[in-house]
């Protein structure tokens, strides 16, 4: 195991060893594989990340019986991101389900469920997906990388729109509300939750995740 790089612990269901992946994540440098029950998911990368893999033929019959969308819903709850690896180079030619079904299915989990869909070609592309994923999850990219995009010079307006289009569930036009409502960042960034709900179109739990971000107390990591 190199010096400079850390271990990287993956947690498998055992369900698992029968697709292969587990022992070719074995064989990785650098990858501690532990063999477990687990209740939820194929793999945990961290206490954040999880990933459900599936064959194409899984793929569809899980589509098609509705235990897709309840896994993906479960895992949700437990973890801030969930992963869903397609197993396969054929999607739509290893079972009878019609196409537009697999894509809806898929187009649903990725925009309306919040799931990231990764395609692979075999058990030997996941396993090398499930490492890459796992060392970026525990140790991230061993350098900084800013994840705000910069915008060209835009007007001081644009700007807090641009701030406040960050916080949790907001978009254009409701940023523009919020802060016709408020007046200022100031005034937005101190607002109460009653305040916040008084806003056309922010509910209980919206103020509620507005209010939490604004008053996180920041931890480097």
């Amino acid at each position: 195991m190199s010096a400079s790089r850390p271990a990287t612990l993956i947690r498998a269901d055992h369900r698992e060893l029968a697709s292969g992946v587990p022992a070719l994540l074995q064989a990785m440098e650098g990858i501690v594989l532990s063999i477990e029950t687990l209740e939820l998911a194929d793999y945990i990368l961290s206490p954040q990340v999880a990933v459900e893999r599936k064959t194409t033929a899984d793929l569809a019959a899980s589509i098609l019986d509705r235990r897709l969308f309840a896994q993906v819903r479960q895992l949700g709850v437990c973890f801030e991101r969930v992963v869903l690896i397609v197993e396969g180079q054929d999607l739509y030619g290893s079972h009878n389900l019609h196409p537009n079904a697999v894509r809806g299915a898929l187009s649903f989990l990725a925009v309306l469920a919040g799931v990231s869909v990764l395609r692979s070609e075999g058990p030997e592309d996941t396993a090398q997906l499930l490492a890459i994923m796992a060392r970026h999850a525990q140790h991230g990219l061993g350098y900084e990388l800013s994840l705000h995009v910069k915008r060209r010079s835009p007007s001081p307006q644009m700007q807090m729109r641009y701030l406040v289009e960050d916080l949790p569930g907001i978009g254009p036009k409701m940023a523009e509300s919020l802060l016709e409502a408020f007046g200022s960042l100031e005034g937005l960034f101190t607002a109460d939750i009653e305040a916040l709900q008084r806003v056309p179109g922010i509910g209980p739990k919206r103020a509620r995740d507005i209010r939490n971000l604004v008053t996180r107390h920041y931890v480097k990591g």
